[in-house]
């Protein structure tokens, strides 16, 4: 083991932009890190501020180094492309940030933490036996890469048929208070994994998803065998409970999940996989609903990067049933968004943020309405003066920081504690943001029944399209039955980090809400999870620039996987026998499986699937990926009956993906050229409007993946359609005057 190893690599950038600035965003973490004082310290305000360091995640202009950086005292952890990961003295944060060189700065957010019937439901079972394969495809000779919290390399799961460790690099990164760059990163080989324990007794969570994507251990447990609705006896049986691409090398990346350590980790794991010459897929049960849904923050963009050199497949989110966000096209009878904040916590705390976007500038106040008169008593709108970057808070007497914070005993008689509001322009999304900001607890006497709500009203222009975006700590958007205000939504409760460009999203769907205990019983939801629909918690939306994430959705409910010992051996956990559905003991460890649920779950069973398709095709890009799994997931009647947009391609089929993997792995027609200039739209179901700019005739003609010619189309001039509807569902490729190709899906 060894500790991690910055290198000094010159920065060669090719695009220029603005300098930045801190933005509202980042001050108003700072700003209410020193106002909370009760112990529902958020993880979103230790994220910003770290005592005298501070970390950040910076977008770097042409020319700048990592020389440059560091003569300004700031300590670069790792760079890919022009994005690097730093820390700092917290009292630099503002002159770092507007700093020449630097284009964007965001201090670290931090991210949460988001087999036995999963395998058949979409083939698994089929690829691992070869069935009417070349071979059976186990994820031999592809890196599976994972960065979590919760891990326990040593679980059986994690070793092959000799026993050795298939979990060939670990790099624990985690917050060091002692360390002056304010974390540490110590990595292990597959020799020295055995000293590694786990970065945290916590959570399971690491190793479970791990498990799913590419645990390994096929021989006897002690698992609970369900018989009927409320016997499972425990059997020593072969262990149903592996997982994916059970062959592959492991590379993993654990402890503290802030934005700048799984940016650490995840080039950790890049370098292993390059060095390793394998394929690598990375996968990301991790992220929170803070941040714009662009694809634009530094986080997103470091996704982007990373997804040129691996397969990079993120959760879509848990908050698809709990309404989180408020999209709304403003009218000329509807100049207003407008809705409250419903405690989730406690019926008495509002703790967190609200972000609202828009490409025209608007009015951004907080109110605190009276129920019982039906009417706002109390204002806190940006006073002139304040806004670019400036919150302005106000507050109860005991929550005063500066000297512009305003007290009002309208405010104190609602409430103790504090509400930021501010406006901001981002010129790097070309977006208003406006924020509130808030802490507030009903006065125990004034408001003792709660007649004091806190809300925000947005007001624009006709035909603005308004966004607003909860963090879902501690409260929703709801419009409390009052006439005229908004309702919360959960459309657009889709991860923020998982709307980067260039990765896979993947939603979740139910194969079965019961499982067996340890304890000879079974357990279920009570129906909660119907096998074969959406499962309601999966998170989804429809973004400003038109795109429905997730991509598709995979088995998430209810997941049988590995468990860390260390998890089940933490009497704070309450762990018993009715949580864990297998067991098998071996000299001085315990290794159990346990049933879990969540897109973090079906997020690692598309991550461990895309393996075995690298290792029949190490040759996948992003949009391979992306257009083999439009052109074979599932649309059955479950997917047909429920929320589309929730469904994306519908139900992973990896066995057919496989397939369509392979096919392409053999094309021996024209290949796509990327060319823009040759234009394809889907007029009707299956029926293509082709244009080539500057072309006096087409010669169109489609091929499929074995290169054989299936259509054929001749016009005049630069437009030409093509009817495919007879032609059975896959990709094909669409060649025009034998100079341009596109590929194609047919539904």
């Amino acid at each position: 083991m060894k500790k991690l190893l910055i290198s000094a690599v010159l920065l060669g950038l090719s695009a220029t932009g603005v300098n930045a600035r801190l933005s509202l965003a980042d001050r108003m973490l700072l700003n209410g890190a020193s106002r909370v004082q009760s112990s529902l310290l958020s993880p979103m305000r230790t994220a910003a501020v770290r005592g005298a360091t501070t970390t950040a995640m910076v977008v770097l202009d042409d020319g700048y180094t990592i020389e440059d950086l560091e003569a300004e005292g700031v300590t670069v952890a790792t760079v890919r492309g022009n994005i690097a990961v730093v820390s700092m003295p917290t009292a630099d944060v503002e002159r770092i940030a507007a700093m020449p060189g630097i284009r964007q700065f965001e201090l670290s957010r931090p991210r949460n933490l988001l087999m036995d019937r999963a395998r058949p439901a979409s083939g698994i079972s089929d690829i691992h036996a070869g069935v009417d394969l070349d071979q059976p495809y186990t994820g031999a000779g592809v890196v599976t890469g994972i960065v979590d919290g919760g891990i326990d390399p040593n679980h059986i799961n994690f070793r092959d048929a000799d026993g050795n460790s298939r979990v060939k690099y670990l790099a624990h990164i985690y917050i060091d208070y002692s360390s002056p760059d304010f974390w540490t990163g110590i990595e292990y080989d597959a020799e020295h994994i055995n000293l590694f324990t786990t970065d945290t007794e916590a959570t399971f969570h690491g190793t479970h998803t791990m498990g799913i994507m590419a645990g390994g251990y096929r021989g006897e447990v002690e698992a609970a065998v369900i018989q009927n609705s409320q016997i499972a006896p425990v059997d020593v049986v072969d262990n149903p409970y592996y997982g994916v691409a059970y062959e592959s090398d492991i590379a993993v990346s654990c402890g503290d999940t802030y934005d700048d350590l799984i940016a650490i980790g995840m080039d950790r794991i890049l370098d292993y996989a390059y060095y390793a010459k394998e394929p690598c897929v990375i996968n990301l049960s991790l992220g929170s609903n803070y941040g714009s849904h662009s694809g634009k923050s530094v986080m997103a963009q470091f996704l982007d990067k990373a997804a040129e050199e691996a397969i990079i497949v993120v959760c879509a989110g848990n908050e698809g049933d709990i309404p989180l966000s408020l999209v709304k096209t403003l009218s000329d009878d509807d100049l207003e968004a407008k809705t409250f904040i419903l405690p989730t916590y406690a019926d008495n705390i509002r703790y967190g943020q609200v972000r609202i976007y828009s490409d025209k500038p608007f009015a951004l106040q907080g109110v605190i309405f009276n129920q019982s008169r039906g009417r706002i008593s109390y204002r806190m709108p940006v006073l002139d003066g304040q806004g670019q970057a400036e919150p302005q808070y106000y507050c109860s007497s005991d929550y005063v920081e500066y000297s512009n914070d305003i007290t009002d005993a309208a405010f104190s008689n609602a409430f103790t504690g504090y509400v930021g509001v501010g406006w901001d322009y981002d010129e790097n999304t070309e977006e208003y943001m406006g924020l509130m900001d808030f802490y507030t607890e009903n006065n125990t006497t004034l408001n003792a029944s709660g007649n004091y709500i806190l809300g925000f009203v947005v007001t624009g222009e006709p035909g603005q399209r308004i966004e607003c975006y909860g963090d879902g700590m501690f409260g929703v958007l709801d419009d409390y039955d009052i006439e005229g205000w908004d309702d919360g939504s959960t459309d657009c409760t889709i991860s923020d980090m998982a709307c980067a460009n260039d990765i896979l999203t993947v939603g979740s769907y139910n194969t079965g809400d019961t499982w067996g205990g340890l304890d000879g019983k079974t357990y279920n939801y009570s129906g909660m999870f119907t096998a074969g629909a959406v499962s309601p918690f999966s998170s989804y939306g429809v973004l400003k620039d038109g795109r429905s994430l997730p991509h598709v959705c995979a088995p998430g409910a209810v997941i049988n996987s590995s468990c860390s010992q260390y998890y089940v051996n933490n009497p704070d956990n309450g762990v018993t026998d009715a949580d864990l559905s297998a067991v098998l003991y071996e000299g001085d460890r315990i290794n159990y499986w346990c049933p879990a649920m969540g897109t973090s779950m079906s997020a690692p069973y598309v991550a461990g699937s895309i393996a075995l398709w690298l290792q029949a095709n190490p040759t996948l890009t992003i949009d391979d990926v992306k257009e083999i799994i439009a052109a074979t997931s599932v649309r059955d009647a479950d997917v047909l009956a429920g929320n589309l947009v929730q469904w994306g391609a519908g139900k992973f089929d990896a066995y057919a993906g496989l397939k369509e993997a392979i096919r392409r792995g053999s094309v021996a027609g024209p290949v796509a050229d990327g060319n823009n200039s040759l234009m394809i739209k889907t007029v009707d179901h299956n029926t293509f409007e082709l244009f080539l700019g500057g072309a006096n005739a087409l010669d169109v003609k489609v091929f499929n993946l074995q290169g054989g010619v299936v259509a054929s189309v001749a016009e005049q001039g630069d437009q030409a359609v093509v009817d495919l509807s007879s032609l059975a569902s896959g990709i094909y490729v669409v060649n025009v005057n034998g100079a341009h190709s596109r590929r194609i899906i047919v539904k």
